[in-house]
């Protein structure tokens, strides 16, 4: 009798307790929503988005005892029509797209069952979205400023420019390497396909200078030049030595620049056995204009803008190192040059240096200096680990033969120096210079086993003879003043941020380093701050992390046409009234 009361009184009351348990949980569950669009700066654009509560991810299979998704679906619709289950909404579904890890398309309802699910239950997780890439705004911080001095403002006009680098594979180099795209639908590596993207993407961002690498010769003067030069840009191109079809292609747009002078540059010399790759790269000295109507308003200080494509090879350090040499000598014949005028010249350095973040030649690049006495090759470029190899090339000085007429401080050797480099023909050091090492430190330990003959192996040189050549020292250098834009780790995730992508590796091997603006403290009266010329990063466009990539199908895809992504950013330059 007691129980039956019981029942009666507590069963209504449970029923009541798990209704209202029921209610409160859907309403503090967002349902789960596929959404086809996101924002790109203001514009829409169809990219998956996908916003879960309590779900199952897509790649956890689903329980094997509930049977195949047709006999999973027909249970479904049939415990639909069961007593109970009127009030929910069958219209709202499940969408899962094609590719994600299911048989075929299909729709499953949404609903709280009070009791049962069909899907493992997990804990709520934050949603989860795949952003596009957005423009990000600088986060330098200016120089502390003692506050008991009050800097002087600028007056000058300025004016903001944007750059673009882009390696954007060349459809022969895929084709020779099809094996690294084996992810990829063959419609998106079309190069008809992939060439109206890169088009659209450039117009997207509307670069002021356009530094291209892996740009193929016949695909530069038949589609991008042309589709280019009607986007208002002017182009240099510089195809690659030896049998390669691609190059290096620089261009700026006409109303925003004038061009002072342009060198191109091949690494290829015929007389170092050292320098035996067929790689360019192009040194454009422009000057910025600031135009009203057909008339100049102002003009900027001279800009170097380099852009180049330095060897793959991860086992030749050496050989990158010597390429990079060409470069920084060349950009500081540039800066010398506009020196002598009385002009400061401002840089941008472009292109993709098959080097990673930080490693020996990044440190070259962002640093000014790089020792490199017994530095194992690889190591130069840090793009594969070979720590466990027995044996390997280590670099020692001289870095690059002495006929490449550049000093380990990345300049240009002037003078007799350079003549007599000129001459020496196939040998990589000239006779005087071989005569001089005789007297370096190492030949002043004499050799444990070297048999003593007298008048012979008796002599020791002479110490205050020391005349060896001292422009190979243990450390190369340069002296101009480099920073990259991108700090190459993604901000709140901390991810490492990835330029490239292909089925072996993805890594960051593509930069953009400009010479900043400094802020240096006045010892003149008055004690102001003055601001020496340079370049001011207003911003620059996100990258994305491996796992981002991967999730949207790898490199190339639909959206991204290359295996690399572009690299842009926006600086500020002071001018001066015309």
């Amino acid at each position: 009798m007691i129980g039956t009361v019981l029942f009666h009184v507590l069963y209504p009351l449970s029923r009541y307790l798990s209704s209202r348990l029921a209610e409160s949980s859907k309403k503090d569950s967002p349902p789960a929503v596929f959404d086809g669009t996101t924002v790109w700066d203001g514009d829409t654009v169809p990219i998956q988005r996908f916003t879960q509560a309590q779900t199952t991810p897509l790649d956890q299979p689903l329980d094997p005892s509930c049977g195949t998704l047709g006999e999973k679906k027909e249970r479904i619709e049939k415990r639909m029509n069961e007593p109970g289950m009127e009030g929910h909404d069958a219209q709202t579904s499940w969408h899962f797209p094609a590719g994600a890890g299911l048989a075929n398309e299909v729709q499953y309802p949404l609903w709280q069952f009070p009791t049962m699910s069909y899907y493992p239950q997990i804990n709520p997780t934050a949603h989860m979205e795949v952003e596009w890439r957005v423009w990000q705004e600088s986060d330098e911080s200016a120089p502390a400023v003692d506050p008991a001095r009050t800097p002087v403002p600028s007056t000058k006009a300025s004016m903001d420019f944007t750059v673009m680098s882009y390696n954007i594979l060349a459809e022969d180099l895929l084709e020779d390497h099809q094996d690294l795209y084996p992810h990829c639908p063959l419609e998106v590596l079309d190069w008809n396909y992939r060439c109206n993207v890169i088009l659209e993407e450039i117009l997207k961002w509307t670069p002021d200078i356009l530094c291209l690498q892996e740009v193929q010769e016949n695909h530069y003067h038949e589609q991008l030049c042309p589709a280019l030069s009607e986007m208002g840009y002017k182009c240099v191109y510089k195809r690659r030595t030896g049998t390669k079809t691609d190059g290096c292609a620089t261009c700026y747009l006409s109303s925003s620049f004038s061009e002072i002078s342009v060198t191109p540059l091949e690494f290829f010399r015929p007389e170092t056995e050292l320098l035996d790759r067929h790689n360019v790269g192009i040194v454009l000295l422009l000057r910025p204009v600031l135009m009203r109507g057909s008339d100049v308003k102002a003009t900027g200080s001279p800009l170097c803008v380099a852009n180049t494509h330095l060897l793959f090879n991860p086992r030749r350090g050496e050989v990158k190192l010597a390429q990079l040499a060409i470069m920084l000598a060349e950009i500081d014949r540039v800066v010398q040059s506009c020196k002598a005028e009385g002009e400061n010249c401002n840089l941008i350095l472009c292109g993709d240096f098959n080097s990673v973040p930080h490693m020996p030649l990044y440190q070259l690049i962002t640093t000014g200096e790089l020792y490199f006495q017994g530095l194992p090759a690889w190591m130069v470029s840090g793009q594969e680990d070979l720590s466990h190899k027995t044996h390997c090339y280590r670099l020692f000085a001289p870095l690059w033969p002495s006929c490449l007429g550049i000093s380990d401080n990345c300049q240009y050797v002037t003078g007799q120096d350079a003549l007599k480099s000129q001459k020496l023909g196939k040998y990589q050091y000239s006779h005087e210079f071989l005569l001089q090492l005789r007297f370096c430190p190492a030949t002043f330990v004499r050799p444990l086993d070297l048999e003593l003959i007298p008048g012979v192996t008796d002599n020791t040189p002479d110490a205050s003879r020391e005349t060896y050549d001292k422009r190979f020292r243990h450390t190369v250098r340069h002296r101009l003043d480099l920073e990259s834009v991108y700090k190459h780790i993604l901000p709140g995730s901390g991810s490492p941020e990835v330029t490239s992508l292909h089925s072996e590796v993805g890594a960051t091997v593509d930069y953009i380093f400009y010479n900043p603006r400094r802020t240096i403290t006045s010892r003149l009266k008055g004690g102001a701050d003055c601001v020496r010329e340079g370049l001011k990063l207003i911003g620059s466009v996100s990258l994305l992390s491996q796992d981002v990539l991967w999730s949207m199908g790898g490199l190339p895809n639909d959206i991204f046409p290359s295996d690399h992504l572009s690299l842009v950013a926006k600086f500020q330059v002071d001018l001066n009234a015309a």
